[in-house]
């Protein structure tokens, strides 16, 4: 064989090998982090008296906004579940992004609605709103119809130009909250309300989940691998890495399923951006930004490990890669608009521990896993790599996830305690096989989201939703 070629490929194995021990060591800090700052947030929520916080007059007020567009399966459970939140000061705002399902005819049954002229200021891009109605049942309640056209971000936008709250809560309409969710999640800002101006949480897959009238009745969490591998990067996402990332005030995004956001923040940036493929990943961005550019005011973006709520997830393959396909997609989008923040001093952990991870992963990690286990293999084939150390190679790489996985249960399990032993098992053994097909799944996905991120694509792609089965 050519001795260049041969010296190529063990370059590359080499290459390859110090990419994944610096993934599995960033990892593994991360979980750690993750760790014992999660257990922090949990001695502090023991600490707090979350009766007398729901009887207080001072409690923060809170406007909650729930986007809606074709959500006749899960708009009755999700807008219950926010009626029957335990806070004291709720004002709700649905936007039926002109849904063309039996979505606005749910809520119009459920609210009594009726028309009414109330006048706004326009300071978001929202699109043409075409009816405000108010709740004759629920006074603190209004809706608004819209004429679609602007993505979910125009029908958010919609909602904080009706917005008078001093924070923003918004949910996304397969969304089931739990009843302390906001209770939980704004004491924290009630510890400094000057400080924290956005936060995120813990939540999970709803599929198989009992709920009726928003209530979740039991916890019989689904057996299908590709819900529980959701649950798992849930756990490894949130719990794992965002916790971790919060420590140091370099949390990269505030899921777009649950998030809170003080509002006059929310005004300063403009509301959300019709540019992007979706809006939650580019807003914590470009708050980060903000952050930097008022850096004596000490402002935080935090994540709390609570669990907050449940949403559903794809079912099937075909839906999950549509889905994680728009995920890379925006990611890709994201990083491209602010790469001037890499390792700019200016932007201070954000800038050296979050973007390289989300540049080397995120974004370049499809092509160096696939080229990795394609130069593994060449070199197998051509006699460059001993059969042993092409074994060694990829029994790394699977454990490094095993042990990643394993920590962020653990640190999970610490915390709350959420899923049944013998599903937690189940996620346990899962992890051992995900390097065998799982992570290619994702892998394929996360190369249609760069196809079409290279295209222009910017389309905010709905899977398919799975019928329901009523709670009975």
């Amino acid at each position: 064989m050519n001795i260049f070629f041969e010296k190529i490929l063990y370059l590359m194995f080499l290459v390859f090998l110090l990419y994944f021990l610096l993934l599995t060591a960033f990892y593994l800090f991360l979980s750690l982090v993750g760790f014992i700052e999660g257990k922090r947030r949990s001695w502090e929520s023991q600490e707090e008296d979350y009766p007398l916080t729901y009887l207080s007059s001072i409690a923060i007020p809170v406007s909650i906004i729930i986007p809606a567009r074709n959500e006749e399966e899960w708009i009755r459970d999700s807008l219950l579940s926010v009626l029957n939140l335990n806070y004291p000061k709720l004002e709700v705002i649905i936007v039926d992004d002109d849904s063309m399902d039996r979505t606005f005819e749910i809520i119009s049954e459920m609210l009594e609605l009726k028309a009414v002229d109330l006048p706004y200021v326009k300071h978001h891009k929202d699109g043409l709103v075409r009816t405000v109605l108010k709740s004759e049942k629920y006074k603190n309640v209004i809706v608004i119809r819209k004429v679609a056209g602007t993505k979910k971000a125009g029908a958010v936008n919609s909602g904080l130009n009706f917005a008078k709250n001093e924070y923003v809560c918004v949910v996304d309409a397969d969304t089931v909250l739990e009843q302390n969710a906001l209770l939980k999640v704004m004491a924290h800002v009630e510890r400094e309300p000057d400080k924290v101006i956005g936060m995120g949480s813990y939540f999970g897959l709803s599929n198989d989940l009992k709920i009726k009238d928003g209530i979740i009745l039991g916890r019989d969490f689904s057996f299908n691998p590709i819900i529980a591998y959701q649950n798992l990067e849930y756990i490894r996402s949130f719990i794992g890495n965002r916790i971790g990332w919060s420590k140091y005030n370099a949390m990269p995004v505030v899921a777009g399923g649950f998030n809170v956001w003080r509002r006059d923040i929310l005004y300063d940036l403009g509301g959300y951006s019709l540019d992007f493929t979706c809006e939650d990943i580019e807003f914590t961005f470009r708050a980060h930004d903000y952050l930097a550019k008022n850096k004596g005011k000490g402002y935080k973006i935090i994540m709390l490990p609570y669990s907050v709520g449940w949403t559903e997830g794809p079912s099937n393959v075909p839906s999950l890669i549509l889905q994680r396909s728009r995920w890379q997609r925006v990611t890709d989008e994201t990083v491209a608009r602010y790469k001037y923040m890499i390792l700019n001093p200016r932007y201070g952990w954000f800038a050296f521990l979050t973007l390289p991870y989300f540049l080397l992963y995120e974004v370049l990690g499809v092509f160096f896993e696939i080229t990795s286990v394609i130069f593994m293999v060449c070199g197998l084939i051509f006699g460059v790599l001993d059969i042993k150390v092409f074994l060694a190679f990829m029994l790394f790489m699977i454990l490094s996830q095993v042990i990643i996985s394993l920590l962020s249960v653990f640190s999970f399990l610490r915390v709350q305690r959420l899923f049944p032993l013998r599903y937690i098992a189940y996620l346990i053994f899962l992890s051992f096989i995900e390097f065998f097909w799982y992570r290619w799944v994702l892998s394929t996905a996360k190369l249609v989201g760069t196809y079409t991120y290279f295209k222009g694509v910017k389309e905010h792609d709905q899977y398919k939703r799975a019928k329901r089965i009523p709670a009975s």
